[in-house]
C-alpha cells in the first residue's frame, strides 16, 4: 500500500467519478515511520493522510511542503532523505498545476 495524492473528475463520493490525477507520495511503511513523525512535530494540517484541500489552501499547502522538506533535510540521512525530499519536490510541482478550476479538490489517502 501507499499514500497518494488524487484528483477526481467530479465529486469523489459520486459513483461515476473517475480518478484523473494519481501521484504517489510515499510507501505506507515509510509514511508511517517518517512522514507521520514530521507531520506531528510540525503540526501539518493538509499534507497528510485523510486530508483534502482546494485552491484557497494552496499557500498553506506550499508552506507545509517547505516545512516538511526542511524537516527531512535536518532529520533524515542518505537514501531516506533523498526519497522524502524528492517526493516533496515532485508535489511542489504537481499540486499548483493540478488546480484547473476553482471547484477542483485534491485528496490525500
Amino acid at each position: 500500500m501507499s499514500v497518494g495524492l488524487f484528483k477526481y473528475d467530479g465529486d469523489i463520493y459520486e459513483e461515476n467519478s473517475e480518478v484523473i490525477l494519481s501521484e504517489n507520495i510515499s510507501s505506507e511503511p515509510f509514511y508511517e515511520r517518517y512522514w507521520e513523525k514530521a507531520i506531528k512535530e510540525l503540526g501539518i494540517k493538509y499534507i497528510k493522510d485523510g486530508a483534502e484541500f482546494d485552491h484557497t489552501k494552496l499557500g498553506v499547502v506550499m508552506e507545509e511542503l517547505d516545512l516538511l522538506k526542511s524537516w527531512a533535510i535536518t532529520n533524515l540521512q542518505g537514501e531516506n532523505q533523498k526519497y522524502m525530499t524528492a517526493r516533496i519536490e515532485h508535489l511542489e510541482k504537481v499540486i499548483p498545476s493540478s488546480f484547473i478550476s476553482e471547484q477542483d479538490i485534491l485528496y490525500i489517502f
